[in-house]
């Protein structure tokens, strides 16, 4: 069996910390899979961090 911890909202990890190395995972898998063309797109992400649903 597999778990997975959602934390959108920093209050278990320092999401700042992990996110791009995270990011560069998951999008890799992405260009690999031809899901993605082009670069990971950190800055977009570090944009919404900490911004409210409705928001983003």
């Amino acid at each position: 069996m597999t778990h997975y911890i959602f934390d959108m909202d920093g209050t278990l990890f320092q999401t700042n910390a992990v996110l791009s190395h995270a990011l560069e995972e998951v999008f890799q898998e992405l260009r690999q899979t031809g899901r993605w063309e082009g670069e990971t797109p950190v800055a977009l992400y570090q944009q919404i961090m900490g911004v409210s649903l409705p928001e983003v």
